[in-house]
């Protein structure tokens, strides 16, 4: 009877190379298992790289957020501002147009005394002349 990988001539010549084979196995297990612990820590640092990218990601979200509110709330602010601008650029107008009127009457009301006040000097002059002066 003979056992399988056993030489029936009871040599050693396949002895040395399963030998062999096993070292060298087990040499490339050891460099398996060093890079499988290698890509372990590899996965673990990539895992906590994405981590933080997420958390990251979700800071920058609510930053835009804010920007967009604090955007909307310039636009309302500017708004504001510029109905006010509106409304005090109507009211400059209108006091600009009031005292242009009002200049006109004060000069309308100048131009009358001037003219009853020469009108009396002429006519209290001509008084007296016929009342029979110098």
């Amino acid at each position: 009877m003979t056992i399988v990988g056993v030489n029936s001539g009871g040599g050693d010549a396949e002895v040395a190379p399963i030998e062999h084979r096993l070292e060298d196995v087990e040499n490339r297990l050891v460099v398996i298992q060093d890079e499988i612990f290698r890509f372990g820590t590899e996965h673990l640092s990539f895992n906590n790289e994405l981590l933080l990218l997420k958390e990251k990601q979700s800071r920058h979200e609510e930053d835009v957020k804010q920007i967009k509110q604090s955007t909307i709330e310039m636009k309302i602010q500017f708004n504001e501002i510029m109905r006010r601008w509106d409304t005090l650029d109507s009211r400059v107008f209108q006091l600009l147009q009031q005292s242009q009127t009002d200049s006109k009457s004060e000069r309308k009301v100048f131009i009358d005394l001037l003219k009853y006040v020469l009108a009396g000097t002429i006519f209290a002059i001509i008084a007296f002349l016929f009342k029979g002066g110098v």
